[in-house]
Parts: C-alpha cells; structure tokens; sequence
C-alpha cells in the first residue's frame, strides 16, 4: 500500500480527547509548535515538535476544507432565499458535479493511474443515482400535489353540481372552451 493511501493517525490523534481539543483550540489561535510541546509536555505527553507540525498541517487543512463547505452552503441558501423555485438539493447535487469534473479536469494522465476505474465508476454511479432518486422524488411529489389537486377539484365540482347546476353547466362550458382554445394554440 503506498503512503498516500494509508489513513494518517499521528500521535496527537491518539491523545485524550481533552488534551487533543485543546491542541487544536491552539492550532487555531495561532500558538506556536513550541507553545504546543510545551503544553504536552506539562500533560505527561512527549510529542516532538515535527509531529505537531504534521497534525497541524493536517487539521488546518480540514479545517480551511470545512470553512469552504460551511461557505458553500451559506451560498446556497443565500440563492434558494433569492429564488425561491431553486431547489437547495439540486443546487447541492449541481456544485457536486461541477467539483467532480473540475477534480477530474486537474487529473494529469499520471494521477489516473492512483484512482482505480471501479472506484470512479462507484462514485460517479452514486452521483448519477442522487440524481436519479431526486428527480424521481420531485415528480412522486408532484404527482401526490395533482391528485391530492384532482380530489378536491372533483369535490368541488360535485358540491357546486348538487347545490346549483346551472352555475355548474357554465363553468364546465367555459372550462371546455378555454382547453379547446389551448389545444388549438398549441397546434396552430
């Protein structure tokens, strides 16, 4: 197994988690490595202070990776409050896609040769079939709206029916009228 593949679990990550909450809320508020071993130090733990730099390069990585997500969603609800018919799931799904072929653009032909083609093809699989399963949820809702539409129109129409015919016989003419109407235009 190469080393890029191996997960990296240092010495910090093994620490308690008391004393590893407060190396990052170091990490965070720009303490020095040395600041950082000389906190473990005074809490029994003897970490040098190139272990630190590694986790911290790792943790700050995640981090800033987190702050990017964090922003990302905060603009997309920002949108989907601008325009209300944006569904935040198909935004999400968009810039999911986009990251995707924008990874995959960088790739050199080199970089190809790291990523197994069943490991590509499971991950695009999975995103083709969030994008399935949303749009086959869109139109279920959609048709639970038509025939919960249909229910009441039906209902409507046979209330107005029973209490005054005639104003029934006119809407149903005018309703007629207007379909035939639309018909025409569209093959016109």
């Amino acid at each position: 197994m190469s080393r890029n593949n191996r997960r990296a679990c240092g010495k910090i990550d093994k620490l308690q988690s008391d004393i590893k909450d407060t190396v990052d809320q170091m990490l965070v508020s720009g303490q020095t490595y040395r600041e950082i071993v000389s906190y473990l130090a005074d809490n029994g733990e003897q970490i040098s202070q190139a272990a630190v730099s590694r986790y911290a390069q790792r943790f700050l990585a995640n981090a800033q990776q987190l702050r990017i997500a964090q922003e990302n969603f905060r603009m997309i609800l920002t949108e989907t409050e601008r325009y209300p018919e944006l569904d935040p799931a198909e935004a999400i799904l968009r810039m999911a896609s986009q990251k995707v072929f924008d990874a995959i653009s960088k790739l050199d032909e080199g970089q190809f040769d790291d990523v197994s083609a069943d490991d590509l093809l499971r991950q695009a699989t999975a995103l083709a079939r969030a994008v399935t399963y949303k749009r086959k949820t869109d139109t279920d809702v959609k048709s639970d709206k038509q025939i919960a539409l249909e229910e009441n129109q039906s209902l409507l129409y046979d209330t107005i029916k029973k209490n005054n015919p005639r104003l029934y016989n006119e809407l149903m003419n005018e309703i007629n009228k207007l379909k035939q109407q639309a018909k025409e235009a569209q093959n016109g």
